[in-house]
């Protein structure tokens, strides 16, 4: 496996843990640190654009300049002026970034700042992107107030489901219609209980997870975060009883950390503990399939063109990078994403996005320490034939 490194800023931060921590919301936004503002950003989410050879990146940013297009052939990056359109709350593309049916893209809004902003800030927007003239547009802000943390498409029906923070509520968007629907609530508020984003199965389910109240009880106990499902047919978010299962059959349900839908159409989630597991999208039953990795948080996943699962588990500079396939249940660790000559490792990936070629971009985020990089990832599988970069 070949890792490099690619650059949209480079700076570096010294005071994370002495002064960063502490802060509030208005001293990122203000004059006092600069660097901070424009500087520390994230790449929350990948598109592969193969017909142009283009990696569409959401970012997270202070600055609200949260939209790139890293061109491939000529290795450069290109600002897309999302601030311009946006909002100023509007501060990252939290694994929302995804293909229509016509080509389209589509994209939603998250949130950095805190809920004394709650009225201020006019909630998250979605985005229609047209690649093909590079027109951004708002479509709306289905949720007021809300920002919109994950993203998922039904590209058969024509439907958008989202998952919002703070609070935690899914809803529905129907695009030819414009019509939002409310599906209802899905944290407590007692803890986060939601993942990275949603998936719509192969039934045309989409799947996520919910937190219990237990309000007789000061904690709701350890199996407080199960899965939701809903379908469209049904009309009514199912709030399902069980969840993923801890490391070592510890007691209670496990948090989840990605969402996923494999190429078998089933649903695979990874856990904050670093579990992969799959959910059958007829029986609603969970397998725990392995921890490919020490470390904790399994965050990310995508399709290969080979009909495997790749994906990324651990955290704090300590990631490795593996595959799953779904035929015969084999996992391979095929190493640390890192830099070989600098020793420059990755210090958590959020999003994959697989090109036709084999080419594999994995977004890294939250690195306290300096600005988040882009990593390509070669040497992994064969392309297909006839597969051009």
């Amino acid at each position: 496996m070949n890792v490099r490194p690619i650059k949209l800023l480079d700076t570096r931060f010294k005071d994370f843990h002495s002064g960063m921590v502490h802060w509030d919301y208005e001293d990122f936004v203000g004059d006092a640190h600069r660097d901070w503002k424009k500087d520390w950003i994230s790449f929350d989410s990948l598109l592969a654009d193969d017909e142009r050879s283009t990696i569409w990146c959401g970012l997270t940013s202070f600055a609200g300049d949260i939209f790139y297009a890293y061109d491939r052939k000529k290795g450069k990056f290109r600002g897309m002026d999302f601030q311009k359109v946006g909002d100023r709350y509007d501060a990252k593309f939290h694994r929302a970034l995804l293909f229509g049916a016509d080509g389209e893209i589509w994209a939603a809004t998250s949130l950095l700042h805190d809920i004394d902003r709650y009225w201020d800030a006019p909630g998250g927007a979605i985005v229609r992107f047209d690649p093909r003239t590079d027109k951004t547009e708002i479509v709306a802000r289905p949720m007021p107030h809300l920002y919109i943390q994950g993203l998922t498409i039904d590209r058969e029906r024509g439907i958008l489901y989202g998952v919002t923070l703070t609070p935690e509520r899914a809803f529905r968007y129907d695009i030819a219609t414009g019509k939002v629907t409310d599906l209802g609530p899905t944290g407590s508020g007692f803890r986060m209980a939601q993942g990275a984003t949603l998936a719509v199965d192969r039934t045309g389910a989409c799947w996520g997870t919910w937190g219990l109240t237990r309000a007789w009880l000061s904690t709701p106990a350890p199996d407080e975060i199960r899965l939701w499902r809903y379908h469209p047919d049904r009309g009514r978010i199912e709030y399902l009883k069980h969840g993923l299962p801890r490391l070592h059959g510890a007691v209670g349900t496990a948090l989840a950390d990605e969402v996923h839908t494999g190429p078998d159409g089933a649903v695979y989630m990874g856990t904050g503990e670093g579990l992969l597991c799959r959910i059958d999208p007829e029986s609603y039953e969970v397998k725990a399939i392995a921890k490919p990795g020490p470390a904790r948080r399994l965050a990310a996943l995508a399709n290969g063109s080979d009909g495997k699962l790749y994906g990324t588990a651990g955290n704090d500079g300590a990631v490795i990078f593996f595959s799953y396939d779904p035929r015969d249940g084999k996992v391979v660790d095929h190493g640390i994403v890192a830099d070989p000559q600098n020793n420059e490792r990755a210090w958590h990936i959020h999003n994959l996005a697989i090109c036709r070629d084999g080419t594999i971009y994995a977004g890294e985020n939250d690195n306290p320490y300096r600005s988040s990089y882009l990593y390509e990832i070669t040497g992994v599988f064969d392309a297909p034939k006839g597969a051009a970069r």
